[in-house]
């Protein structure tokens, strides 16, 4: 255990122990009160809240509301926490002496800035509310931690070498995913970003190869190489299909990918596309850089370097054209006609596919099961996110949070969903994560940083205050959505984001 873990433990040991003799305190002055005075709530009179502490927090954080007329029973008394969007939270409710409540932060969104509001219904079904005149500040608590590899921010020749998480080593971590059983799948590589060069990809012995790929086992605490030297790999993908349980891994160019069965312990096949006349041109001179499977109708998916969106059969594995061309109708930040692109769909809506758009600074989507009335020349979906939508992928790059169409990404890569509709992004070239609830209306929608410090390099494990990546390219999440892992490349390591 690392001096920052502890450091966090004992913190998060202080706030816990904080708020247990917090609650132990009020409950006694709420039974010394109640045996002197009991205080009725009054119908004819308002609610008022006057003030609230702290005035910011988490997840479970104990607060006290103090104000007038709350009343001592709390039959019918309830704590919303609003956001601006007019979404009411309703707050665990500990107990009320009349002029203080005692309340528990509920889990909420994204959205920071809370309204308090404390609501009592009558038997007649009549409600009478006060709201506080402060907001109160909502904290996301994300933390990070290591888990694979071991942090050499300044040595481009560390090898990778299997073993255990202890001991075992990666060189290059560019693109990940995870299957039903939390096996994190690593595809190794190096390449240039809009914002500097990375650094390539080595085998067991510090050679420099194009690609290796890579296992490690959460449960088993090891890390297994499954193929040293492979052509550069790209963002895989994993496919729960009964039956058929495997991951695919695309080739960088032309028309192979890998295909790692479960059945047969995820060993490496090297396949072929098959296209024909009508798709043949999609894949000649064309870079596949994500691939994405979809749980309804088991296909595999994928935004070509040119744009072109793209679906095959991963049992007869033919090509279908689905777009001709997503992407912007004008050149990218590096001058060409062109984007490396990482797709995922959402978990809340299976058939809507989102794509990161590197080298154009947006993130775009698109509801794949109503095609049939589009016409796959000119239809482009929409784009959802970056300020590079209106300024253009150089004027509009850079770091800043907001809302959708105010954000600035810079050379943003991997994409990932929680269970919950929340979208990561794996910002590379600002060298943080961020996050999009996607579950919020488009136009109230916000981007913001859930982890890292913007623009500033380096490795650090804690707290929002303290974490920094170094080109984070990759993000996945676990079998059930709940927690997110990050391949860290310029640090060599796979972190995980716990967020509460």
């Amino acid at each position: 255990m690392n001096k920052l873990t502890t450091v966090s433990q004992m913190k998060s040991y202080f706030f816990l122990l904080s708020g247990i003799l917090i609650l132990i305190g009020f409950l006694i002055s709420c039974e010394e009160k109640n045996q002197t005075e009991y205080q009725p709530f009054d119908p004819s009179k308002p609610i008022e809240v006057t003030e609230f502490y702290p005035d910011s927090g988490g997840i479970a954080t104990p607060i006290i509301i103090e104000g007038h007329n709350f009343g001592s029973d709390t039959t019918g008394l309830k704590v919303y926490f609003q956001d601006s969007l007019g979404v009411k939270h309703q707050a665990g409710l500990v107990g009320s002496n009349g002029q203080k409540i005692y309340a528990m932060v509920p889990k909420l969104t994204f959205l920071r800035k809370m309204k308090i509001i404390v609501e009592r219904m009558q038997k007649d079904g009549k409600t009478i509310s006060g709201v506080a005149e402060d907001l109160f500040l909502y904290k996301t608590q994300t933390t990070v931690s290591t888990v694979v590899g071991k942090p050499e921010t300044d040595n481009d020749g560390m090898p990778t070498v299997g073993g255990d998480f202890s001991a075992a080593t990666l060189s290059a971590p560019h693109a990940i995913v995870l299957d039903d059983e939390d096996n994190i799948f690593i595809a190794e590589r190096g390449f240039n970003y809009q914002s500097g060069s990375s650094q390539g990809a080595k085998n067991e012995k510090g050679e420099g190869v194009s690609s290796n790929l890579v296992i490690a086992d959460t449960k088993g605490q090891t890390v297994t190489v499954i193929a040293y030297g492979t052509s550069s790999v790209n963002a895989p993908t994993f496919s729960g299909e009964d039956g058929n349980e495997s991951v695919y891994m695309p080739e960088d160019a032309g028309l192979y990918y890998y295909q790692l069965p479960k059945s047969l312990s995820y060993a490496p096949r090297r396949r072929s596309l098959i296209t024909g006349s009508d798709t043949k041109d999609v894949i000649e001179g064309n870079w596949k850089y994500s691939f994405v499977a979809n749980e309804v109708d088991h296909m595999i998916y994928s935004v070509m370097w040119k744009g072109q969106l793209v679906r095959f059969n991963p049992s007869t594995r033919n090509v279908e054209l689905l777009l001709r061309k997503v992407l912007p109708d004008i050149p990218n930040a590096r001058g060409d006609i062109g984007s490396n692109t990482y797709c995922i769909f959402s978990p809340l809506e299976p058939n809507m596919l989102y794509f990161c758009m590197e080298d154009y600074n947006i993130i775009g989507r698109v509801d794949v099961s109503q095609l049939g009335d589009k016409d796959i020349e000119t239809y482009k979906g929409e784009y959802y996110a970056g300020k590079s939508i209106v300024d253009g992928p150089v004027n509009g790059r850079g770091w800043e949070d907001g809302l959708l169409e105010s954000a600035r990404f810079y050379a943003p890569k991997q994409i990932c969903f929680t269970a919950d509709g929340k979208l990561y992004i794996a910002d590379t070239g600002n060298h943080c994560i961020r996050v999009i609830d996607t579950t919020v209306p488009k136009d109230k929608a916000t981007v913001n940083t859930a982890i890292g410090l913007p623009q500033s390099p380096g490795f650090r494990d804690g707290g929002p205050e303290l974490a920094k990546f170094y080109f984070p390219t990759g993000v996945a999440v676990n079998a059930d959505g709940s927690i997110v892992y990050v391949a860290d490349h310029k640090n060599k390591v796979i972190r995980k984001l716990s967020i509460e």
